[in-house]
């Protein structure tokens, strides 16, 4: 139980270091929630980075005959247990984008600035700690503040919609695997088109301070958006684009102390819509800390 324990403080804690740019819809919450009084706080470096990206579904080279598309975020994650059912979490960031001229907004220039900043709430309605033979579920409600950032441009920092998102998740860990599952819906702002999503995530502890996960993500957005290239498209109506997209990544989890854990990510977008076919990787620290 005490090992178990860990992995599931571990899992709670280390949710979120999968990452990609505020457009992207990207996010992932937790059905595993720690003790009572008791948070984290991350800081993560995300870098994502194409030659290639989705015109519609059909891939292809970026503008400028395949120039570099990418985007380095960093980014501030705070989840506080405020009891053994109820969590909040804040995270925001700010970041950087960047393709060469003349296809950029201008030469060589890049943007910069506050990304969107999501707010939410988490009720463990089922632990698996106390029912025993079942999984933990978890509904999470949040809402989305857009960045401060242009849009209109292929490398924008966001789509800049205010909205809110919600979901349910599951997971369960046994003393040599875990696995969780989200599957929610994000409705946002400015004709921004909304998303379904899902997130999978299998947990493979090597030993009581690290762990190995292997994610897979899927966004879906509406229908009703408009693809690259297709009627109505113009550039200032990059917002309003059907942006899918699959990634398949693995985690590096580690603790190095009672209060200070490590993280490693590196991912691919393996499919999509109206989005570049991004690498990624993420480094992230850790830490958790208690209250009275």
């Amino acid at each position: 139980m005490k090992r178990n324990r860990r992995f599931l403080a571990t899992a709670a804690f280390a949710a979120a270091l999968l990452v990609l740019s505020a457009g992207s819809g990207f996010a992932q919450g937790s059905p595993w929630i720690a003790e009572p009084r008791t948070g984290s706080i991350s800081i993560t470096y995300g870098h994502q980075a194409a030659t290639e990206f989705y015109r519609a579904d059909v891939k292809g080279p970026t503008p400028g005959d395949g120039a570099n598309l990418s985007q380095t975020t960093g980014w501030l994650d705070v989840n506080y247990a405020i009891t053994d059912a109820i969590a909040v979490d804040l995270r925001s960031g700010l970041g950087r984008s960047h393709i060469p001229g003349p296809v950029g907004p201008t030469p060589e220039e890049s943007f910069s600035g506050l990304v969107d900043t999501n707010v939410s709430v988490t009720w463990r309605v089922v632990d698996e700690l106390v029912t025993q033979g079942a999984p933990s579920v978890a509904v999470r409600a949040g809402v989305i503040a857009a960045g401060g950032y242009e849009t209109g441009y292929i490398n924008s920092l966001g789509d800049g919609g205010n909205g809110f998102e919600g979901s349910v998740l599951v997971g369960k860990f046994g003393d040599r695997f875990g696995a969780s599952g989200e599957v929610g819906y994000r409705s946002r702002s400015n004709d921004i088109p909304s998303d379904t999503f899902i997130n999978l995530a299998g947990f493979f502890p090597v030993n009581d301070r690290i762990t190995i996960a292997a994610d897979y993500r899927m966004v879906n957005g509406s229908d009703s958006g408009l693809d690259i290239g297709g009627p109505g498209f113009s550039p200032d109506r990059f917002p309003e684009l059907q942006e899918d997209a699959q990634l398949l990544g693995g985690r590096v989890l580690a603790s190095v102390n009672d209060t200070i854990s490590v993280s490693g990510f590196f991912g691919r977008i393996i499919g999509g819509r109206n989005t570049a076919a991004s690498r990624v990787i993420g480094l992230g620290v850790t830490y958790s800390f208690m209250t009275n």
